[in-house]
């Protein structure tokens, strides 16, 4: 007997789609959401996984109704699969549901029953406020960016918001006075991409006509709403703990309250 004939997958024949390492970001494209899917398929949630699950929701839906809420560090040495927990954890959280046929993350996933009981204990939690919610992204290692806007960055994103703070504030404006739709469907008659015209938020005309239509008291004049789109929504290197909170708030809120969110950083 050959050491390869042990194994369940024949270890020549079998093709890591991750290459063996876990990527801790939103899945958008064809390949990125089969990676997912494959990841999910083969998670096997026993010995620290399983520990490790335990003791993070329970730390979770112990502290529910505390005035805080511990956060959770994952440590371990370099290739012992830290990612790859933290970016099961994010999906099993929200059970992300896979467009193609209707599977779920806890249906694909091989979970012991102490998880699965715990995962249906934060439904149940889940639909008296709002639902759960999951935000996860990799924190950039040097650079000079902000702690607090890199994390906004991680959250945006999840809630399918631009990561860049001006934009995103914007778009929530747009939400909050009932134009978001309006003011999108006008960029996207005049043939430009609302989300490109966003990165011009500055200085885009067809942005600032497309507000003018929905909102006339907004300013008298084009020249005017990009101004005031500079002045109200303008790009900071940093912003104060105060305000990152009520961003924070702004944004997951679901009619007033805030969902069971877990936002899962990797280094």
């Amino acid at each position: 007997m050959k050491n390869r004939e042990i194994f369940q997958r024949d270890p020549v024949v079998s093709k890591l789609l991750n290459d063996g390492v876990a990527s801790l970001t939103e899945p958008y494209t064809p390949e990125e959401i089969k990676t997912l899917r494959y990841e999910l398929e083969h998670f096997v949630c026993e010995g620290q996984y399983k520990d490790g699950m335990i003791r993070i929701l329970e730390s979770y839906l112990d502290n529910v109704n505390s005035t805080s809420q511990p956060a959770v560090w994952v440590s371990g040495f370099y290739g012992s699969g830290k990612s790859h927990l933290l970016k099961m954890l994010r999906h099993l959280w929200v059970n992300t549901k896979f467009d193609s046929d209707g599977a779920t993350a806890r249906g694909l996933a091989r979970l012991p029953i102490e998880v699965t009981d715990l995962l249906v204990e934060l439904d149940i939690l889940g639909k008296k406020c709002g639902g759960p919610h999951a935000a996860g992204g990799a924190l950039p290692s040097g650079g000079d960016k902000s702690v607090r806007l890199t994390i906004l960055d991680v959250i945006f994103r999840s809630k399918g918001l631009p990561e860049s703070l001006p934009q995103a504030q914007f778009c929530l404006w747009l939400q909050n006075n009932g134009i978001y739709s309006q003011v999108k469907n006008s960029v996207e008659k005049s043939g430009k991409s609302f989300l490109e015209e966003l990165r011009h938020l500055y200085v885009s005309p067809v942005l600032g006509q497309a507000i003018l239509e929905a909102d006339p008291n907004f300013a008298p004049r084009l020249k005017e709403v990009r101004a005031t789109i500079r002045m109200q929504f303008p790009d900071v290197s940093d912003i104060t703990t105060t305000e990152f909170i009520h961003i924070i708030r702004d944004v997951l809120s679901v009619k007033g309250e805030l969902p069971c969110t877990i936002i899962v950083l990797d280094e």
